[in-house]
Parts: C-alpha cells; structure tokens; sequence
C-alpha cells in the first residue's frame, strides 16, 4: 500500500472547495492507495500522473507512485 502525502498548495485548494466536493476527491485518492497504477494514467511526455475526479485532475509526482 502507498502513502498519500499532500503538498501545501494542495492542501490550500482543498480548503477553498466546498465541503462536498473537497470529501469526494479525498476519497477518490484514498481509494487508489492499494492500486494506484489501476487508476492514475501518466501525462503525454511528463514523469506525472494524472487522476480525473469529476472536472478536476490531480496531478502526482512519478516519485509518489
């Protein structure tokens, strides 16, 4: 299983969401914690991956994964 670690300026948008939303994409990266090659797709020509959650992306660092 792998950790979740936000960054502060992740942290930082969370915060601005409305409480509904900001729940459904924690949940939806906690889901991914024991399979997240299953759901993540990496960037055309970048070492990040990409996670969509409704009209949001989330962006992760090739190293987290």
């Amino acid at each position: 299983m792998f950790e979740i670690v936000f960054d502060e300026e992740a942290i930082d948008f969370l915060n601005t969401l409305e409480t509904k939303l900001k729940e459904r994409i924690f949940n939806k990266i906690r889901s991914t914690k024991e399979h997240p090659f299953h759901f993540f797709e990496r960037l055309v020509g970048k070492e990040e991956y990409k996670l969509r959650v409704g009209d949001y992306r989330i962006i992760v660092n090739h190293k987290s994964l």
